[in-house]
């Protein structure tokens, strides 16, 4: 999560939701994505990152707010599953990966999060990314890939 906050540092909003329920933290996340910079540029469709710790709530956050604003919830665990059925030499990389307790190759999970969010409903709607990006490689890559975000929501 460090190289997250070191290259979003200018999208960062750090929230201390522990004492708060879902709606609320909801709320105050809703509240941050109506913050709009003073332009004349026409407003782009949300892109939104959220990070944490499995357990953190941000699945459960990603999933109201998609729901709340018409965004596409893209989550690359599911991502991973669907496309681990669809394709058997797939799914034995990440067996493999699994096996020997490492993380899902970059090649893979970017390749099929860029393809997602590039389909017309994200470009269109905009998105929010649940629990992605984890690694610093994986950062770089969206960089050179020019994935911005506008919000990144960090949990703990």
């Amino acid at each position: 999560m460090a190289a997250v906050l070191e290259t979003y540092n200018q999208f960062v909003f750090t929230m201390d939701c522990s004492d708060m329920g879902s709606n609320e933290a909801a709320n105050d996340l809703a509240r941050m994505l109506r913050i709009r910079h003073r332009t004349n540029a026409p407003r782009r469709p949300p892109r939104i990152m959220l990070i944490g710790p499995p357990g953190s709530g941000r699945s459960t956050q990603a999933q109201m707010i998609a729901d709340a604003f018409g965004l596409v919830c893209v989550s690359p665990q599911k991502i991973l599953k669907a496309e681990a059925e669809r394709n058997p030499p797939i799914k034995i990389k990440l067996q493999e990966a699994e096996s020997k307790g490492q993380p899902v190759p970059d090649e893979i999970i970017l390749r099929l999060v860029d393809d997602r969010i590039r389909q017309s409903d994200c470009r269109v709607n905009g998105w929010i990314m649940d629990g992605f990006p984890e690694t610093e490689s994986q950062v770089n890559l969206l960089k050179s890939m020019r994935i911005n975000p506008n919000l990144v929501c960090m949990f703990e």
